[in-house]
């Protein structure tokens, strides 16, 4: 077994030092920090020396002092370096004494001792390799003497300006437009340098052509980038070529960039990224329409294929860029058939001609007015676009019934009226109109856009009306109230169906009719009532509290799961009988029985005596949550029942009595009374 992997008493616990490292120990070795692969010869004295030490080491565990050791070393020194002695962490009154050190490796961390030489005698540390700060910047062991003091050395490698910026790739291609805005930025892979601090990346610099012919306004590209008043290495990322001026394709086809990143050494070491930089020729001319709004009228009758209006846009570019073509710009998502939506499903465009045509059947009651979009777009490869607005109005056709037009004069707006309406109130205000307009009309008043309902000519009547029900006139065209006639009662009849008829002025008139279900809202006028009006029960006063006697059930007229149909039970119990003298001391004075409000279930409340009261007449009240509260009530009689509770009891404690003698057998000459 290897002396350097040995591992210290876990019941040792001191500052600074933590049970279970690998352990150096002091001895005779033939090179410092060389590690052995198996035990040798002498292997049972080296085992009883490391006991010993242990030993010593456990026994000035209380008493131990933990001193702190930093060492530095620079990256990439040839190995056997000097880095530091331990002894150094030392006072100065034991850096003298021998001994050496008991050294511990973390073996969690690193291989300490694969890149140091640590001497356990002398406590001298050397490099082992060539280190690299990249790799591991930081090494930590604790060393402890046979006196017990703890030195807790720290190494830290020092960062060397070893390496180069370096981009992801030595050159780069890209395209831009030639009509690109001042101001456009162009995302440019960062450098990389894995030196750290003031070694690595520091900045960029734009190497570019400024002396092209007949060119003196100044360079094309300057380089953005970080993130201002923050530190590296946000400060270097993002890096971006940002447009100064507008490119010109026809003078510069291409511009080739250097762009150099540099650290902070000294010398410094920079990396290069060449770009070539391509113009992309653009299309210049948009398309030009003839108007800049068009107007149109259709019948909504038009069939399918109808022409509705001609669009007309020129290009002034030649050859493929020239070419225009027509398309509906759809401002809607397709339907679930792919179908468009909106307006663009009612009509459709040519794509070569510009010519405007109906694509499905019209209604102008659905939609009058229609407003479209037209797309003129050219054949370049980046092709330009021109929209239009065209306004479409639709003229109306003599094709809709009348319509009616209900609303709720209610609370809550719904086809219900109260049971407590008096004669007169409003139930509902009906409107009738037709959607129909005039067509010449409307054709003039087209490009107003207006589109109203006439209602002037539409009578309305109630027909096969059953129940308290009127309609009246409500003074404008049109419009009319449906008014409460006479009593009703929800009770006897809660739904009541209303028949409206619409019929208009055409010729031949058309007719609508209306079916109105009308229901009658209750309100709180049914009291409750008791199936019995007298309940009778019996409990053993040997009964426990709570215990259920008697289950009473009132019913409650109004409409189910309402307010007014909801009861809450009661009790009344007369404390008359309830006399304190009578009662034992663990009875108090207080109500014998209660009753769950909800069901109505009379239970006893605390133990009875029927040497006490053998009879209770209780009160109970059932009451609905109406507005206001109706309530009835109904009498309960409980009779208690006896139990065997009571021993006999003598009147008198001493009983005297005088007997003749010779009195004959049988003869009572003494009562005891109990």
């Amino acid at each position: 077994m290897n002396p350097s992997g040995r591992r210290m008493d876990e019941g040792r616990q001191q500052q600074g030092a933590a049970s279970g490292k690998r352990l150096l120990l002091p001895g005779k070795r033939g090179s410092p920090g060389r590690r052995s692969c198996g035990v040798g010869a002498g292997a049972q004295s080296t085992l009883l020396r490391l006991f010993l030490y242990a030993g010593l080491w456990m026994a000035s565990g209380s008493s131990a002092q933990v001193f702190n050791l930093s060492l530095f070393v620079d990256e990439g020194l040839p190995p056997d370096t000097l880095v530091g002695d331990i002894r150094a962490g030392l006072p100065v009154s034991e850096q003298q004494e021998g001994g050496g050190f008991f050294l511990s490796e973390d073996s969690e961390d690193s291989p300490l001792l694969d890149d140091f030489h640590v001497h356990p005698d002398t406590g001298i540390i050397r490099t082992a390799r060539c280190l690299d700060r990249e790799l591991r910047d930081h090494y930590s062991f604790v060393a402890a003497t046979l006196l017990g003091t703890v030195v807790q050395v720290e190494i830290r490698v020092n960062d060397v300006n070893d390496h180069s910026p370096r981009f992801p790739r030595d050159s780069l291609q890209l395209d831009v437009s030639e009509l690109s805005p001042p101001g456009t930025a162009l995302r440019l892979p960062g450098a990389r340098d894995p030196d750290a601090g003031l070694f690595s990346i520091q900045g960029y610099t734009l190497l570019q052509r400024t002396d092209l012919p007949g060119d003196s306004t100044g360079p094309y590209f300057q380089l953005r980038y970080g993130t201002p008043g923050l530190p590296p290495p946000t400060l270097l990322e993002p890096l971006d070529l940002v447009l100064l001026r507008r490119l010109d394709r026809e003078k510069v086809a291409a511009h080739e960039l250097q762009i150099e990143a540099w650290d902070g050494g000294h010398p410094r070491r920079t990396g290069s990224l060449r770009v070539e930089l391509r113009v992309l020729d653009e299309n210049d001319n948009p398309p030009v329409f003839e108007q800049g709004e068009y107007q149109a009228t259709v019948r909504e009758d038009a069939p399918p294929g109808a022409e509705v209006c001609h669009v007309r846009a020129t290009d002034r570019d030649l050859g493929p860029n020239g070419h225009v073509r027509y398309r509906l710009r759809s401002r809607q998502a397709s339907g679930a058939d792919g179908e468009p939506l909106g307006d663009t499903a009612y009509f459709t465009v040519e794509e070569l001609s510009g010519v405007v045509r109906v694509r499905r059947p019209l209604d102008r009651e659905t939609q009058a007015w229609h407003q479209l979009v037209v797309e003129a777009r050219d054949g370049g490869a980046e092709p330009e676009v021109a929209t239009v607005r065209v306004s479409i109005s639709v003229l109306d056709v003599n094709d809709n019934r009348p319509a009616i037009h209900l609303l709720f004069l209610t609370e809550g707006g719904v086809a219900r009226v109260s049971e407590g309406a008096r004669p007169g109130d409003y139930v509902a205000r009906i409107s009738v109109s037709d959607a129909d307009g005039d067509p010449e009309k409307e054709e003039e008043d087209a490009k107003e856009l207006v589109v109203g309902l006439r209602g002037g000519d539409i009578s309305l009547s109630l027909e096969g009306s059953e129940g308290p029900f009127e309609l009246r006139p409500g003074g404008s065209p049109g419009v009319f109230f449906l008014c409460v006639q006479g009593p009703l009662d929800r009770e006897n009849r809660d739904l009541y169906e209303l028949r409206l008829m619409a019929t208009d002025s055409g010729s031949p008139p058309l007719t609508t009719e209306e079916i109105l279900l009308l229901r009658v809202a209750d309100i709180n006028d049914q009291p409750p009532l008791f199936s019995q009006e007298h309940y009778q029960a019996s409990v053993s006063e040997a009964a426990v509290p709570g215990t259920a006697i008697l289950w009473v059930r009132a019913s409650d007229g109004d409409e189910p799961g309402t307010d007014s149909a909801r009861l809450r039970y009661a009790l009344v119990e007369p404390l008359a009988h309830c006399i304190p003298e009578t009662l034992s001391p663990t009875l108090g004075c207080g109500s014998y029985f209660t009753i769950d409000p909800e069901t109505g279930v009379i239970s006893t409340l605390r133990t009875l005596d029927r040497e006490v009261q053998e009879m209770v007449e209780l009160t109970v009240v059932a009451q609905d949550l109406g507005e206001p509260p109706l309530s009835a009530t109904c009498l309960v009689s409980i009779t208690v029942d006896d139990v065997n509770d009571n021993e006999p009891v003598f009147r008198r404690q001493v009983y005297n009595a005088t007997l003749e003698e010779h009195t004959p057998v049988g003869h009572c000459f003494l009562q005891a009374l109990y």
